[in-house]
């Protein structure tokens, strides 16, 4: 048993609202989220609808990592970028395996708008010096993901709670680095880059 909430109280996958998941990645407006899902839902784009419904599922199990993981940001990280590269793999017709870290790279540079590129311009900083740049940032949170899938390497990210934390340095030894990002921050990124690829594959505008 990896919990001991009541198997009545526990909220299966398969209940996922999505028309008011994406809500973060409309403002807060549960109105656009549920209009905009109803809208591709309504489409004959079924890449677009893959889309949305992968992404859900994976940001959902990022949340539900707090119940066994508390503060253990990394596995978030991990489900986050495991939805970029699914997204930007449908975006761009890749039917093969491998190439997770070229399509990773595709979603933040490609996929994801100006501002949630200069988010994560502004996400992670050298000790004593600039603030990564979006390439980096991203190499950054995929060395993350590689240490959680490769070597178990869970422990040693960390993430400020809220805006207003204190900037923590972050990541394993020499590469460690100053992040001034919340995981609820990476979390809209990812939302929000899927809401463009399905947009634009779904041609919504």
């Amino acid at each position: 048993m990896l919990t001991n909430m009541p198997q009545e109280d526990r909220v299966h996958i398969a209940d996922i609202d999505f028309g008011s998941f994406y809500v973060d990645a409309f403002g807060g407006s549960l109105e656009a989220s549920v209009q905009f899902y109803q809208a591709v839902k309504a489409s004959d784009n079924n890449d677009a609808k893959i889309i949305l419904h992968q992404t859900v599922r994976m940001v959902w199990l990022a949340d539900q990592i707090d119940n066994v993981a508390a503060a253990r940001p990394a596995f978030q990280v991990l489900f986050y970028l495991t939805a970029a590269e699914l997204v930007a793999k449908i975006v761009s017709g890749y039917e093969g395996e491998g190439e997770s870290k070229k399509h990773v790279k595709k979603f933040f540079s490609e996929i994801c708008e100006s501002s949630q590129k200069e988010r994560l311009e502004k996400a992670f900083q050298r000790v004593g010096g600039a603030f990564l740049p979006l390439e980096g940032a991203v190499d950054f949170l995929y060395s993350i993901r590689c240490d959680v899938v490769h070597r178990g390497l869970y422990y040693a990210f960390s993430l400020p709670t809220t805006a207003r934390d204190i900037p923590l340095l972050t990541g394993p030894g020499e590469d460690a680095v100053i992040a001034e990002i919340t995981i609820a921050e990476i979390r809209r990124i990812v939302l929000e880059g899927a809401v463009l690829a399905a947009k634009r594959i779904a041609g919504i505008l």
